[in-house]
């Protein structure tokens, strides 16, 4: 996808644009761990270091956050962190479980450089080839592993084809790679044959998940991205066209996966059986986190127990109510929203849902890579259910990644104007 020209991405020297080695030199390397995130946190930061090291040496800085910090993912940002902060000062914890409950959140400092960064359409187009070549090269790469081993994984403790820390980060990342590929075959500036092989790419994808990476997560995400693109696309017979093919191919593989039936099977039963299980399990595990997660809020409802302190106060109320498993402690609810409303009470379920709601409603730079950002953020919405992707390493920095990407504009003075073909 990189190789393809598009409208308006070569102009000349001097041609709208201030050019800088640094800058792109910074781009590269934000690309880098936006690639990187999924498979090694040490690369992904030491990339995250190189691209502010660039931006800080580029002497552009200043000029490209003050255009960034205006727009509403970035005041979104600012919210959430302003929210934490706040709620370390009534939090009963050590300060240093404080800063460190305010540092998790270090994702979203990234957000206002990348806006300031990647507002060009070429460069969004190159993270998104990026990202998809690495997993991509994954997925065929985890399929070999299984051929060499002679089978495909018949449970979760199976590891053949696992590659990228685990099974659920992986089947988020190949999530995310489809849905890009699916973006990729919608784009007519793209030859026929890129397009052909983006969507192939993601047809690999989706078989991947069915039959070798058995994260639900990943299903669930992929089913919400695949449904806005699709509203997205409600005038475009080629786009329904292609998300009804990619959904159908889905849908059959996860019918025809013993792996995949097993691992939805398993989390209904699960559920269900949660008040007689004699051991924790994945989703019981959830069920009793959230019963009990909802009476420390009823105690605490408008400001919550405060930044870093909902494993002390969980492990305290679960101490005195039972004895068998269910006593085991938690430093997450496993439920982005529970964990706001448990930490930062009804104050901080508010700043994180103006996140949500200030980048649903960024507009970006008007082009289409908006579909992309908001099919990210909502099945992330969706998958924060279940988990707190919101805040986890892997699936939080990737979504910081791509909703800036997709969503930034040029700086005026400093980036050529938009095309909006990306």
């Amino acid at each position: 996808m990189t190789g393809v020209a598009m409208h308006g991405e070569a102009p000349a020297p001097g041609a709208g644009e201030v050019p800088s080695r640094w800058i792109d030199a910074a781009r590269w390397a934000a690309i880098a761990g936006a690639c990187t995130v999924m498979v090694s946190p040490p690369l992904a930061n030491a990339a995250i270091v190189v691209m502010l090291a660039c931006l800080l040496a580029s002497g552009q800085a200043a000029a490209r956050l003050r255009q960034a910090i205006r727009q509403p993912l970035a005041i979104g940002a600012a919210i959430v962190v302003v929210a934490v902060a706040l709620g370390m000062l009534w939090s009963d914890v050590s300060w240093t479980e404080r800063l460190r409950a305010f540092t998790a959140w270090r994702r979203l400092w990234l957000i206002p450089l990348l806006l300031a960064l990647l507002g060009p359409a070429v460069w969004k187009l190159r993270m998104i080839a990026a990202y998809v070549a690495v997993c991509t090269a994954a997925a065929l790469i985890s399929f070999g592993i299984v051929a060499v081993a002679g089978h495909l994984p018949a449970e979760l403790t199976d590891p053949a084809g696992t590659l990228l820390r685990n099974h659920s980060s992986q089947s988020m990342a190949f999530a995310t790679a489809a849905f890009l590929c699916l973006w990729a075959a919608s784009r007519p500036p793209l030859s026929y044959a890129m397009r052909w092989a983006a969507f192939g790419a993601g047809a690999l994808l989706v078989l991947n998940m069915a039959f070798v990476t058995p994260g639900r997560s990943g299903y669930l995400a992929l089913a919400v991205m695949l449904l806005v693109f699709a509203v997205a696309n409600l005038r475009g017979w080629r786009s329904a066209l292609l998300v009804a093919t990619l959904a159908g191919l889905f849908a059959g593989a996860m019918a025809a996966s013993p792996l995949a039936r097993g691992r939805i099977d398993l989390a209904l039963r699960e559920w269900k059986t949660v008040q007689t299980a004699g051991q924790p399990s994945s989703m019981g595990i959830r069920a009793n986190l959230y019963e009990n997660t909802l009476e420390l809020i009823r105690e605490r409802p408008w400001f919550g127990v405060g930044s870093g302190g909902f494993e002390k106060a969980y492990t305290a109320h679960v101490k005195g109510k039972y004895t068998d498993w269910r006593v085991l402690p938690s430093a997450d609810p496993h439920n982005q929203f529970l964990f706001f409303l448990a930490e930062q009470g009804v104050f901080g379920l508010l700043a994180f849902l103006a996140f949500i709601a200030l980048a649903l409603a960024d507009r970006g730079d008007g082009g289409p890579a908006r579909v992309i950002a908001v099919g990210m953020l909502l099945a992330w919405c969706a998958t924060s259910m279940l988990s707190s992707h919101f805040q986890t390493f892997a699936e939080g920095y990737l979504l910081a990644f791509f909703l800036a990407a997709m969503l930034a504009r040029p700086s005026p003075g400093l980036d050529r104007a938009s095309t909006s073909t990306a």
